[in-house]
């Protein structure tokens, strides 16, 4: 696979979801992102194209991101396909196509679940929380807008912003060499990495920064006599996002929703 192939197949993979639906989920954003290798590998039997092209369309659902792993290995896959020697060979070799596609398109979204929308998204938002502490802005009280710069205010969001997409850019990028170089042993490049510990490591991180969170919270609480209403509201709210996270968790309801609105009330509850 070539550079500039994977370049091109890289940009194409943020319109995924852009043909998502209920039948058979991402499978015209999958096809969409594999037409450049499927040209490549095909440029001297077009007539060939229509007939792949089907089996892209099938039903394809996984985690966007993890989902560049999927791209690599079966580009991989698609060659042995397309050196098939004789109809029986072409027929196993479609068969262990579908298999693989299958098969690493459940891991993947199982690892992009727990790591992307269960695990990071969360994180950034406690980090963003606890940059907004460290530049001065008190999400505990009111201020007044007088003390509350923009650039303060704005600074931890965008921070989390690009933490989050710094690392998923990473994995879109690597994904698809590491799915290409490697094969079924190593399940396309998926055990190269320890994302259970990595996971967990995070997590652990993320309670770190939870619970100190927590006692600054009761720090500046107890600090005063008298209640102190803007910073129970404050504190309310914190809480009340903590809980609803298990909630849609439960329910199956993507995290994302949940981040982006935190993160827009948040801010306004430090700009107002």
């Amino acid at each position: 696979m070539s550079f500039w192939l994977r370049i091109n197949m890289f940009f194409r993979s943020f319109f995924l979801q852009a043909g998502w639906n209920f039948v058979k989920y991402q499978n015209l954003g999958f096809a969409f992102v594999m037409v450049p290798f499927l040209r490549k590998v095909y440029q001297y039997d077009p007539e060939m194209l229509p007939t792949v092209m089907l089996r892209y369309l099938e039903t394809f659902n996984t985690h966007p991101v993890m989902a560049s792993f999927c791209y690599g290995a079966m580009a991989k896959q698609e060659e042995s396909v397309a050196k098939a020697k004789s109809v029986t060979d072409y027929k196993e070799q479609v068969a262990e196509w579908n298999g693989a596609r299958r098969g690493l398109s459940i891991t993947a979204a199982s690892i992009g679940d727990r790591l992307f929308w269960g695990t990071l998204k969360p994180f950034t938002l406690v980090m963003a929380i606890f940059l907004w502490i460290a530049l001065g802005v008190n999400f505990f009280e009111d201020m007044g807008p007088e003390y509350t710069p923009l650039l303060s205010i704005f600074t931890a969001p965008a921070a989390a912003f690009v933490v989050y997409n710094a690392i998923a850019l990473y994995v879109r990028w690597k994904g698809i060499k590491i799915g290409y170089e490697s094969n079924e042993s190593s399940c396309f490049g998926l055990t190269r990495f320890d994302w259970n510990r990595t996971i967990y490591n995070a997590k652990r991180m993320g309670i770190f920064f939870a619970a100190g969170l927590i006692l600054f919270a009761l720090y500046r609480y107890f600090r005063f006599i008298e209640v102190d209403i803007d910073f129970l509201a404050r504190a309310v709210l914190v809480i009340f996002f903590v809980c609803i996270s298990f909630i849609t968790r439960r329910l199956r309801i993507p995290n994302v929703y949940l981040y982006i609105t935190s993160v827009l009330i948040f801010t306004g509850v430090c700009l107002f």
